[in-house]
């Protein structure tokens, strides 16, 4: 099935092969490819071959983005929330005739971004559906969604995909094929996130470089070397590379380690260092990436963790 990502397609099966409930719950780390199953489940559901044929009329306007039997709802902005009244016309939307199709499809995506009353209003939908309407939440983190929103929709877990279908996926698509294991580790397995990866590989190798020789340079300096990456890249990398220190500090084992093309480099940083210390840098760098989208600057940010990089390595 083309249109379907190799490791979607037992979810796939899942899905056809039951009742059609009226409420998804898609989760997963990012990058599983969660909003790629949603859209082509509407595909499906919507063409009047069922069967995403591409040429019908319902296809063409889904093609157009006017199909208008299909609502999207996502934040208007990064680091935005889903607003009350973004629900609010969601549940004006559902209570509307289909006009093509047997369904009225909405796609919630990011759906932890709902804020409370949004929730709220959601959770009304959710207990009273118009039928056929099916409403699919897609989710990076599924906690962050009240017990009863989470109770109301039938799961789809995208979190246990099949390793060798993604690795030989990722595989097929990199020009530098040795690092397929490492992309996918650095990506919690989300084949997607790790092709996007890819090609930020020199970057993350430049970032490990300044940490080695970090007390022997101002840390401002390099704090401003580091504002011009990606700051959600450098944050990501910087707690991997902490998380390993730790796991090796505490169990001198390599196996365990997520960045295996550091690890002589980690082994030797992680000689004597103060597991207390080292989990207050972790913290930090932790309430850092919870900052990303405020109006904190990325430079304060940075510079004040490449200094307790710094004092970490005094004390050693």
């Amino acid at each position: 099935m083309s249109n379907i990502l190799p490791w979607h397609e037992p979810l796939w099966q899942q899905t056809l092969s039951r009742h059609l409930p009226h409420a998804l719950l898609l989760y997963g780390v990012k990058g599983m490819g969660k909003s790629l199953f949603a859209q082509y489940l509407t595909k499906t559901l919507l063409c009047e071959k069922k069967q995403a044929c591409g040429n019908c009329k319902p296809c063409k306007l889904l093609k157009a983005n006017t199909h208008p039997d299909l609502l999207t709802i996502q934040p208007a902005d990064i680091g935005k929330q889903i607003s009350v009244d973004q629900i609010r016309n969601t549940i004006q939307f559902c209570s509307l005739t289909t006009k093509y199709a047997h369904y009225k499809i909405v796609i919630i995506n990011l759906a932890e971004a709902m804020n409370r009353n949004a929730s709220n209003s959601l959770l009304k939908l959710l207990e009273e559906p118009p039928s056929n309407t099916l409403i699919m939440l897609i989710s990076h983190n599924p906690m962050v969604l009240s017990a009863t929103i989470r109770s109301r929709c039938q799961k789809l877990d995208f979190n246990r995909p099949d390793k060798k279908l993604t690795y030989n996926w990722l595989y097929e698509r990199l020009d530098n094929q040795k690092h397929t294991s490492l992309l996918l580790n650095l990506s919690a397995q989300a084949p997607l996130a790790a092709l996007e990866l890819a090609n930020s590989m020199d970057k993350r190798q430049e970032l490990f470089n300044s940490l080695m020789t970090l007390s022997a340079n101002d840390p401002v300096k390099i704090a401003t070397s580091w504002a011009k990456m990606e700051i959600t890249l450098v944050l990501k990398w910087l707690l991997s590379w902490t998380a390993d220190v730790i796991r090796y500090s505490i169990t001198g084992q390599t196996q365990y380690l997520i960045n295996q093309d550091q690890i002589e480099s980690l082994q030797s940083f992680s000689n004597n260092l103060n597991l207390q210390h080292l989990f207050k840098l972790l913290d930090l760098q932790q309430e850092a990436y919870q900052l990303i989208n405020t109006n904190i600057k990325p430079q304060g940010l940075l510079e004040s963790i490449a200094i307790a990089w710094v004092e970490l390595k005094r004390r050693v």
